[in-house]
């Protein structure tokens, strides 16, 4: 479990149950004060603990969580009952948020919260090295390349895996150019379907009784969007693209052709895998012949050749031969390549990784249909 670190500012403010909350304040003395302008606003919230992620939440990717924070907490405020649901889908013209905080403490949650509605899961076909933020609802995610979490980088490449192949499309170099491309791909959804208004042969007024929900809908993302724009500096656009993909109306694609070039440290090598990721670790960790990457490879040599690597104290080239392995080869192979993936990354000291292989078990406990037994 990584180290939890406090988002933003600090409070002094606690949810306290259901009693009224001029009484409770009156009578507990609780206050709400900022500590960074000393002001006293009721409705602030206490602060959300930044365990969400295997490295603190990039600063981009906090400003979205603080505002829905917020607006979750009003709701709160108002109801008196948390609905952790509002946080996860703020954001659903672009994607619902992939984990949350947990719920203020003390406070009243319906529906009923559990762990289990925080724990991160990978889109279908994607390796562990993806660690997504975002659910885009289709079986698709958005999240951060990232390589190698030892390295403690504060900031990642940010790319989307759509659940149905393997590979990732880049969108871009950091978090905040990341969500400057999904924050121009609802505008670019939005000009590919306009803003609802009556057509010409229904009557004016049933009509916006119908559908003034969806116009106010509309209304509200824009909002949101131009808000997000300006606190995070940002200027989308339908038309933005970024290397490593492009438009297909209102549809990303990957540029099969292009390679996503890490920033690799001294004394470390970096090698391109099938799942568009790769290895990236010490140079030391890495044997003198790569693995060949092959189409539907046969099970048994590959992983003869990955304990062998092992053994011998490379488990970059072992991991890069798994992957690629689990790319290339049938979902059946996975729970034979587990074992030795899982010891790969417990090589490199990537635990969390390791970890992760077991919540995407599920996803690959499919029949075999190969003709050699395995």
């Amino acid at each position: 479990m990584p180290c939890p670190f406090i988002a933003g500012v600090f409070w002094e403010h606690r949810c306290l149950g259901k009693a009224p909350r001029a009484l409770k304040l009156a009578t507990l003395g609780v206050s709400c004060r900022s500590v960074v302008s000393g002001s006293v606003t009721a409705s602030t919230p206490p602060p959300w603990v930044d365990d969400l992620f295997p490295f603190p939440t990039p600063p981009a990717l906090r400003t979205l969580i603080d505002i829905a924070w917020q607006d979750a907490y009003d709701f709160y405020e108002e109801n008196e009952s948390y609905d952790y649901t509002l946080l996860v889908s703020h954001y659903d013209f672009m994607f619902d948020l992939a984990t949350i905080p947990r719920p203020p403490d003390g406070c009243d949650a319906y529906p009923e919260f559990a762990d289990q509605d925080r724990q991160l899961s990978l889109p279908h076909f994607a390796t562990p090295e993806f660690v997504p933020f975002g659910s885009l609802g289709d079986g698709g995610g958005v999240g951060w390349l990232v390589p190698a979490p030892e390295l403690g980088r504060l900031d990642h490449p940010v790319a989307l895996a759509n659940g149905h192949e393997h590979g990732v499309t880049p969108i871009g170099a950091d978090t905040r150019t990341g969500l400057e491309f999904m924050l121009s791909w609802a505008l670019r959804r939005w000009h590919e379907d306009p803003d609802p208004e009556p057509p010409a042969w229904r009557d004016a007024d049933v009509w916006l009784a119908q559908n003034q929900w969806r116009i106010d809908a509309r209304a509200k993302d824009r909002r949101l969007v131009d808000r997000l724009s300006a606190e995070l500096r940002v200027h989308p656009d339908p038309d933005r693209t970024f290397p490593g993909s492009w438009w297909e109306g209102a549809t990303v694609r990957k540029d099969a052709e292009y390679d996503i070039a890490f920033d690799v440290p001294e004394g470390w090598r970096h090698e391109p895998g099938a799942d568009g990721i790769g290895v990236l670790a010490p140079a030391d960790a890495y044997a003198d012949r790569e693995p060949v990457a092959a189409d539907r490879p046969p099970l048994g040599p590959e992983l003869i050749a990955a304990e062998c690597w092992l053994d011998a104290g490379y488990p970059a080239t072992a991991l890069l031969a798994l992957k690629d392995t689990f790319v290339n080869g049938p979902s059946c192979y996975f729970a034979d390549l587990k074992p030795l993936w899982e010891r790969a990354y417990r090589d490199l000291g990537r635990l969390e990784y390791a970890a992760h292989l077991d919540l995407m078990a599920p996803s690959h406990q499919v029949p075999c249909y190969c003709p050699t037994p395995h």
